[in-house]
């Protein structure tokens, strides 16, 4: 297989370099769509319940490793300390949030049908399979967690594409996630350009969650 391009990212506080990254390919975003497919059947089957442990261990896990992950949003977007504190709490909020509130969110609702009395409807809500997130730099661990967060709690996989700039810190989410029982391939990364990367993501999945401008 050829070598893998890098890029280098550098901290806005002092332009320094920060981490060489392994550049995906639109081939890379294809393996891994179709490996979060194959893994969202079985994700889709995992009853609420343990999908909510799951989230709850991770809010828990965001608040235990807070200085850390402080620590990357700092380095890769610039914030001052009480600014990137404000996406620990929010990724936590949602994390709780959805945690307890997504089987409410999902249950089937009944309706009346189009014979009142005679006939009545079922509003069944199921997975839209693979979702993929493109997640830009400016709120790095808030917009690429927490747009994910009720796509896994709805039973989806996900494609994650975070800004490159800001990957690293994307990347602890995702660590942590795992580290909460996120089961194996559910959620994929991949790093790269919106022109290219970001864009072969938005062609391939399911349904998108897409944060940025022209």
């Amino acid at each position: 297989a050829p070598r893998p391009e890098w890029a280098t990212t550098r901290t806005p506080m002092t332009g320094g370099p920060i981490a060489a990254l392994p550049l995906s390919t639109p081939a890379d975003v294809t393996m891994a769509v179709a490996a979060a497919r194959a893994a969202q059947r079985g994700w889709a089957r995992t009853p609420m319940e343990v999908r909510s442990r799951i989230m709850l261990r991770f809010h828990d896990l965001v608040l235990e490793r807070q200085v850390e992950i402080l620590d990357f949003i700092q380095l890769e977007s610039g914030k001052t300390r009480a600014h990137a504190f404000e996406e620990i709490i929010d990724v936590a909020a949602v994390a709780r949030h959805y945690a307890r509130s997504a089987a409410g969110y999902l249950r089937a609702k009944r309706h009346a049908g189009a014979f009142p009395l005679l006939s009545r409807s079922v509003e069944s809500a199921i997975p839209k399979g693979v979702v993929g997130v493109v997640s830009p730099w400016n709120f790095p661990f808030t917009l690429a967690i927490t747009d994910l967060i009720p796509a896994l709690m709805a039973g989806n996989a996900v494609v994650l594409r975070p800004d490159l700039q800001t990957t690293l810190t994307a990347l602890k989410g995702v660590d942590l996630l795992g580290r909460a029982g996120l089961p194996e391939g559910v959620l994929q990364v991949v790093v790269g350009e919106g022109s290219t990367v970001g864009q072969a993501v938005v062609d391939q999945v399911d349904y998108v969650c897409y944060t940025g401008s022209t």
